[in-house]
């Protein structure tokens, strides 16, 4: 009960942590030009949130899985959540192949879905890793750093295919 509350007592610090930047960067950044875009500054608000509790929250993730090491189901658990999971970033990679060869766009929702998914990838790539540092067994490590190499393919095929392309036109 002690190690559950440690951790979740960590995730209500990062969220804490993160809300307490965003406010200072909002009084920082106060005035006219974020009333004028308001909206763009709120999604900025947001990214930063989320970066920074991302950042802060692998410190209670981490000990998270330091405390579930000796739980053999929930690392057989996590690795096959994880590769079903990395599948399926490898699957936004045939969807949105199979569309940018297409001269019509379609009606389909999976193209957009698909690039929700991509932008995803790094953040998965980089928990699935930190998840494989804590496995107690290579085998367990060995299906988690083939999970984060999938998210890390995908990274990068959506870095070459939406960023990288734009230079090389």
């Amino acid at each position: 009960m002690a190690k559950a509350g440690i951790v979740v007592g960590g995730y209500v610090a990062a969220i804490l942590l993160a809300f307490g930047v965003v406010f200072i960067y909002i009084n920082f950044t106060s005035g006219p030009y974020r009333d004028a875009s308001s909206g763009m500054y709120a999604f900025g608000d947001s990214l930063l949130f989320i970066a920074v509790f991302g950042v802060i929250s692998t410190i209670p993730t981490g000990l998270a899985l330091v405390f579930l090491r000796q739980s053999r189901k929930f690392w057989i658990s996590l690795c096959v959540v994880a590769l079903v999971v990395a599948s399926t970033s490898l699957a936004a990679i045939a969807v949105i192949m199979s569309e940018s060869h297409k001269f019509m766009p379609s009606a389909s929702l999976w193209p957009g879905l698909s690039a929700i998914r991509l932008f995803m990838s790094p953040f998965i790539a980089a928990s699935v890793g930190l998840s494989a540092l804590f496995a107690p067994e290579a085998g367990f490590r060995r299906y988690l750093f083939g999970a984060a190499a999938m998210e890390g393919v995908s990274s990068v095929y959506g870095f070459f295919h939406w960023y990288a392309l734009l230079f090389f036109r």
